[in-house]
C-alpha cells in the first residue's frame, strides 16, 4: 500500500489508499470535511457490524484556545477486493482539518485528530461521521456495507479562567521602594498544579518596561523568578508589568501558549532620593537611646508620636562586615555609635557617626578580639564590652574617641550593650558557669560590686536597673540586686523555672517582664508572677502605651497584650514573608523589623503604614531619628519627623 494526498474540497484533505494485492481490500483513506452530525449511533444499519471503533464513544477534554489531540482505531473483521476511500466527517467545526490515518496491521487502523482550538467553554457534542466508499466520499454513491458509522464525539472546554488557575503565584501584583542608585530585589514563585504537573513545557518570566533584570528557574513543580531594579532609574513612580509565559516551545515567542498563560503581575516601583538631611530637631522629652531597647528599663518606648507620610531616608551607610545579628547602635549629642569588625580573631573598632549628615566624626579601635557587642552611652562616655579570653570594658570620650579606661570583666558571651543607669554600667560578666553580675562606676572609672550569680549555663542576660535594684533573669529565676553592694535582695522562680540561660528584663511600672519560651510579668511589690503567656517567636519586645507588643504567628504579625493582665488585645495585619524580630514602639506606632524589611504598625487601625526595603535592629534618638542596623553592619537612618 502507499498514500496518495489529494484535496477533494476546500479546507479539506483527503487520503487514498489503494487495495492491497491478493484480493483484499481494507480501511484505506480519510478526509475531514464539514457536515452536520447529531447525536446517535455507532453505525447506520446491523450490515455495518464488521467495522468497529475504539474508543466509543470518545470523550476528550482541554482548554479554551487549546487543539486537544485523541486518536480514534478502526478495527475490520473482513476484507474487499475492491479499493474505496474514507471519510471522517464533520460539519460542526469541533476537529480541524488536520487528520492523519496510520495502518497497525492489515485489520486494524488508527485515525489522529484534533479539536478545533475555536470551541467555546463548555460541553461540546456531536456525531463524527465515518463513511467508506467506493468512489468520492464526499458524494458517496456507492458506499461500503454499513456505510456510513457514527461515531459519538464529546468534548469538555474549561475556560480560560480555570486554565489560569493551574498556576498559583506567590503575588497578584509587586511593589517595591527603592533609592537613587540602589537596587531592590523582588521575588516571585510559581507553583504547578492540577495537569500541569507532568506536562511538558517552558517557562519565561519578561519584565518589558527595562525597570528590573530578571533570572529565574524552573522545576517540575514550579518557578522561581528573581527582579532586581535597575540601579540607573531616577526618583519617580514606575509602572510596568510581569509576564508569565507557559510555552510548549521558546518562550521568547511562545507561538504554542499553555492554555491560561500568559500570567501578567502589575509591577511599581518607587525610587526615592537617596538622602534628605533635613534639619535636625530635638523630640521635646525623649533623650539618649543608650542600651539594649533604648535605656535601663530595656522598653523600647519612645514617649513621643510621629506622622508615617512624613517619614523619608535621612542618609545610608554601606555594608562594613559581617556581624552578630544582635547588635545595635546607641545615639547621644547628635552623633552615633556602632562597633564593627568580623566575629572571631579580628580587628574591631568603635564609630561615631554624625546625625547632621552621616559622616564619620572619628574611629577607634578595640584591638584583635573574638567580637564586640553593641556599644552603650551616658555620662558623656561610649562603653564596649569586647569578648576575648580576658574580656573588656572599655570607655571612650564621646567627643574625640580618646580611650578613658579599660577594665578586666572576665569573660562576656553576650552580644548586647551593657546597661547605662546614671553614671553606673552593669554587665554580666565571669568565666564559664562562674558568672557575675558586675557594677562599673563611669565617675570613678572602676569596678564597683561584683555579685555572684551561680549560673548553671554560660549565659550573659541583659539586666534592667532602676534607682534601687537592679534584675537580672536567670535559669528562670527572677533575681533582684541591690544597686548600691550588688547583694540580693530576693528571687522569685517563674513560668518556666526549668529554663536553663538568661533573659533580658523589661521593666514598667510595678512589673518586670521577661521573655523566652513565655512571656511573664512578676510583681515587684508581692513579689510573684503576675500573669504569663506562651510565645516561643519572642526575640525583642517593646513595652508602653499600658501593653506589651511582641511578635507572633510565625514572626509575621505584632501582638499587643494588656500590660495588666497578659491579655490579648488586638493583632495586626500580616507584616509580609519575613522573620521579623525587632520591636520599638512610639505613641502611636510599632517599629517592626525583620532581615530585609522594616515596617511601621499604626496602633489604632493595626494596619502597615509604612514599609522600608532593610531589616534589621532598631533605635531611636532624640532627634526622631529611626536606625536600623543590618547584620551586614549597613544602617539605614529615616527621619520621622
Amino acid at each position: 500500500m502507499h498514500p496518495i494526498i489529494r484535496a477533494t474540497a476546500p479546507l479539506l484533505m483527503a487520503l487514498a489508499l489503494a487495495a492491497c494485492g491478493g484480493g483484499g481490500g481494507s480501511p484505506g483513506a480519510s478526509s475531514s470535511g464539514n457536515s452536520s452530525g447529531s447525536s446517535g449511533g455507532t453505525a447506520t444499519n446491523p450490515d455495518g457490524s464488521w467495522l468497529s471503533f475504539t474508543p466509543n464513544p470518545v470523550q476528550v477534554s482541554g482548554y479554551e484556545g487549546e487543539s486537544i489531540p485523541f486518536k480514534i482505531t478502526a478495527t475490520s473483521s473482513r476484507t474487499f477486493t475492491k479499493p474505496f476511500n474514507v471519510a471522517i466527517v464533520d460539519t460542526s467545526g469541533t476537529i480541524t482539518t488536520d487528520v492523519q490515518i496510520s495502518a497497525l496491521n492489515e485489520m486494524t487502523y488508527q485515525a489522529s485528530l484534533s479539536t478545533s482550538p475555536k470551541l467555546p467553554a463548555g460541553l461540546t457534542q456531536v456525531n463524527l461521521e465515518v463513511r467508506l466508499c467506493e468512489d468520492a466520499p464526499l458524494t458517496c454513491s456507492k458506499p461500503l456495507p454499513g456505510s456510513p458509522w457514527k461515531v459519538p464525539l464529546k468534548v469538555n472546554v474549561k475556560s480560560t479562567t480555570e486554565a489560569a488557575k493551574r498556576l498559583a503565584l506567590s503575588a497578584q501584583s509587586l511593589q517595591a521602594v527603592t533609592y537613587a542608585g540602589e537596587q531592590v530585589q523582588l521575588n516571585l514563585d510559581g507553583t504547578f498544579t492540577g495537569d500541569l504537573l507532568g506536562t511538558q513545557f517552558l517557562v519565561g518570566v519578561y519584565e518589558k518596561g527595562g525597570l528590573s533584570n530578571v533570572s529565574y528557574t524552573q522545576s517540575a513543580q514550579g518557578f522561581n523568578a528573581t527582579l532586581k531594579s535597575a540601579a540607573t532609574l531616577q526618583p519617580g513612580e514606575y509602572n510596568s508589568n510581569v509576564e508569565v509565559r507557559l510555552c510548549r516551545d521558546d518562550p521568547a515567542t511562545c507561538r504554542l501558549p499553555i492554555p491560561g498563560s500568559p500570567w501578567i503581575i502589575p509591577l511599581k516601583l518607587t525610587v526615592k532620593n537617596a538622602s534628605n538631611l533635613t534639619t535636625l530637631l530635638r523630640v521635646p522629652g525623649v533623650g539618649a537611646w543608650s542600651s539594649f531597647q533604648g535605656n535601663a528599663s530595656h522598653s523600647g518606648f519612645i514617649d513621643a508620636t510621629f506622622d508615617a507620610t512624613k517619614f523619608s531616608r535621612r542618609f545610608s551607610l554601606p555594608a562594613s562586615a559581617v556581624t552578630e545579628s544582635t547588635n545595635s547602635v546607641a545615639t547621644d549629642n547628635g552623633k552615633v555609635f556602632m562597633t564593627l569588625g568580623k566575629s572571631f580573631d579580628s580587628e574591631f573598632e568603635l564609630l561615631a557617626i554624625s546625625e547632621a549628615d552621616g559622616s564619620i566624626l572619628w574611629r577607634s579601635s578595640l584591638g584583635k578580639v573574638n567580637r564586640a557587642n553593641s556599644p552603650a552611652v551616658g555620662n558623656g562616655y561610649v562603653f564596649v564590652v569586647t569578648v576575648d579570653v580576658q574580656s573588656n570594658l572599655w570607655v571612650f570620650d564621646q567627643q574625640n574617641g580618646n580611650l578613658v579606661s579599660k577594665t578586666a570583666f572576665g569573660s562576656n558571651t553576650g552580644s548586647r550593650a551593657p546597661t547605662v543607669a546614671g553614671t553606673d554600667v552593669f554587665s554580666m560578666d565571669g568565666y564559664d558557669y562562674d558568672r557575675s553580675m558586675t557594677a562599673f562606676s563611669s565617675s570613678l572609672l572602676s569596678k564597683r560590686w561584683s555579685s555572684p550569680m551561680q549560673s548553671v549555663m554560660r549565659s550573659s542576660p541583659t539586666p534592667a536597673v532602676d534607682l534601687e535594684n537592679v534584675y537580672v533573669f536567670l535559669d528562670g529565676k527572677l533575681r533582684v540586686l541591690d544597686t548600691s553592694n550588688g547583694n540580693l535582695k530576693w528571687a522569685v522562680s517563674g513560668p518556666d523555672a526549668n529554663t536553663l540561660g538568661g533573659q533580658s528584663v523589661t521593666l514598667s511600672g510595678n512589673l518586670a517582664l521577661t521573655y523566652g519560651s513565655v512571656i511573664s510579668a512578676y510583681d515587684l511589690t508581692l513579689r510573684t508572677v503576675a500573669w504569663s503567656v506562651a510565645n516561643s517567636n519572642v526575640v525583642d519586645m517593646a513595652v508602653g502605651n499600658g501593653m506589651v507588643y511582641s511578635v507572633a504567628g510565625m514572626s509575621t504579625v505584632l501582638e499587643a497584650r494588656s500590660l495588666s493582665d497578659g491579655k490579648l488585645q488586638w493583632t495586626s495585619e500580616s507584616l509580609g514573608q519575613d522573620n521579623f524580630r525587632s520591636v520599638v514602639v512610639v505613641r502611636n506606632l510599632a517599629f517592626v523589623s525583620g532581615r530585609v524589611r522594616t515596617v511601621a504598625v499604626d496602633l489604632a487601625t493595626h494596619k502597615v503604614v509604612w514599609s522600608y526595603p532593610r531589616g534589621g535592629n532598631l533605635s531611636i534618638s532624640s532627634n526622631g531619628v529611626l536606625y536600623i542596623m543590618e547584620d551586614n553592619r549597613s544602617v539605614s537612618a529615616i527621619n520621622l519627623q
